[in-house]
């Protein structure tokens, strides 16, 4: 899981009609277990806050136990892109995943 590839698709009447692909993990210099462990269970939590009206993985901003996740979007659901990082609070980056997708023709 240091470095991961995934999709994700929405079906009605057994035809994908939406899809997001997305790639990134952890930085590669990360190599302690609890550290790595400690920003997965962090992102996990950031993912469970996304919101109905941005339903691209997390929230723009949310920040617990000394790390801050951002995600930037850029697009609406028909089309869109965005980079969500997390990093500690005094700015070291620990985490960035690049995402896109959009509605399907």
């Amino acid at each position: 899981m240091g470095f991961f590839v995934g999709q994700e698709t929405v079906s009605r009447d057994e035809r994908v009609t939406w899809s997001m692909s997305y790639s990134g993990g952890v930085r590669a210099e990360i190599t302690e277990r609890e550290i790595f462990l400690a920003i997965y269970k962090f992102l996990r939590q950031a993912l469970l806050r996304v919101g109905v009206e941005e339903p691209y993985r997390g929230p723009r901003l949310f920040e617990q136990d000394g790390m801050a996740y951002r995600n930037e979007i850029e697009g609406g659901i028909d089309r869109f892109h965005g980079v969500e990082t997390i990093a500690r609070q005094d700015g070291t980056p620990l985490y960035e995943l690049r995402y896109g997708g959009g509605l399907l023709r």
